[in-house]
């Protein structure tokens, strides 16, 4: 369950830092070339697990940027997706999503869990929705700054 922001940061699981523009550009540029990467992939049984895990990866660098760009450093994977949810207009079906993509990803990691291709290739299609609308945000707030 992704608790409120605050939650984080009183857990020292996020922390308040100054706002890193560099930072915060070279993670979205490493999303856009992950996603460049991944397109060019063949999804199938056996690649679709590592496939899924740079999916996930890309979507937690884009997010991440985010929090970099407004001064905060997670050192938890549900701290980024606990900020989308509270300073950012995502519908609760995207971030709901993300969430469950986090779990799977962590059941990879540290599980040893396969995905499957069709899993894998809806994670995909997420992944190609959602991630300019992180895009979007970035660029508003990062013109901004």
């Amino acid at each position: 369950m992704i608790e409120r922001f605050q939650f984080y940061l009183d857990e020292n699981l996020a922390k308040k830092e100054s706002p890193d523009k560099i930072e915060s550009e070279s993670l979205m540029e490493k999303a856009f070339q992950r996603i460049n990467f991944i397109k060019i992939q063949d999804i199938n049984e056996i690649t679709s697990t590592f496939i899924f895990e740079d999916i996930y990866e890309c979507l937690r660098e884009a997010a991440q940027s985010l929090m970099s760009l407004e001064g905060y450093k997670p050192y938890s994977h549900e701290a980024v997706i606990a900020f989308l949810a509270e300073f950012y207009n995502f519908g609760e079906d995207e971030i709901t999503a993300f969430n469950r993509y986090r779990i799977l990803r962590n059941n990879c990691v540290y599980r040893a869990a396969k995905v499957s291709p069709h899993v894998c290739g809806e994670a995909l299609e997420f992944l190609e929705t959602f991630l300019p609308k992180i895009r979007r945000e970035f660029d508003r707030e990062f013109s901004g700054k």
